[in-house]
C-alpha cells in the first residue's frame, strides 16, 4: 500500500529533525576547540644572561573571527613563558612592528611602531617567578614603551591611524 503525500508534514517529523539538528549542533561545539593557543613570537636575553624577555601571541577562538593578543613576560633563561597573564608586564590587542630590547641588563623596552595597549607594568621582579614576596637583592627591571614615532595610535590631529 503507498502512502499519499498531502502536502504537510507531520508533528513526528517535526520533533525528529528538530531532534536531529540539536544533537549535532551539540557535537559540534564540543569538538571545537575552547582554550587558547599560544604561540612565543621574540625572546631575547639579559645582557647578563640571568633572563629571557618573551613576547607571546595568543589566539583566542572566542566570536566568529577569533582575537589575537599579545603579552610580554621575563622568565629564567630558556625557561617556558607561563600560558595564563598573570604575570604579565604588557598586553596588546593590536600590535606592529614589535620588537624587545634589552638597553642595559635591568632596562627592558618594549619598540613598536603601532599598538592597542590593555595592560601595562613599568617594573618586575624575580620574585614573580618564585611566586613569593619581593625581597632585599631580588633581581630588578624597569620596563620602558618605545614607540617608533611621537603617535604610535593617533594622527597628530587626533585621528585613529589606520591598523595596517
Amino acid at each position: 500500500m503507498q502512502r499519499m503525500y498531502t502536502g504537510r508534514i507531520s508533528f513526528g517529523t517535526i520533533v525528529r529533525t528538530l531532534g536531529t539538528t540539536a544533537s549535532f549542533c551539540l557535537l559540534a561545539g564540543c569538538t571545537r576547540p575552547n582554550y587558547n593557543t599560544w604561540a612565543e613570537e621574540i625572546r631575547v636575553t639579559s645582557p647578563d644572561g640571568r633572563f629571557d624577555a618573551v613576547m607571546t601571541r595568543e589566539a583566542s577562538p572566542a566570536g566568529v573571527l577569533g582575537s589575537l593578543y599579545w603579552n610580554v613576560f621575563i622568565v629564567p633563561k630558556g625557561a617556558s613563558a607561563p600560558k595564563d597573564e598573570k604575570h604579565t608586564l604588557f598586553t596588546a590587542d593590536v600590535l606592529r612592528g614589535e620588537k624587545l630590547v634589552w638597553t642595559q641588563k635591568h632596562l627592558l623596552d618594549i619598540r613598536y611602531d603601532f599598538a592597542e595597549i590593555d595592560e601595562f607594568r613599568n617594573n618586575w621582579g624575580e620574585n614573580e617567578v618564585q611566586d613569593r614576596g619581593w625581597r632585599k637583592g631580588d633581581y630588578l627591571v624597569e620596563v620602558r614603551l618605545v614607540p617608533s614615532s611621537d603617535f604610535s595610535l593617533l594622527t597628530p590631529d587626533g585621528d585613529i591611524k589606520p591598523k595596517d
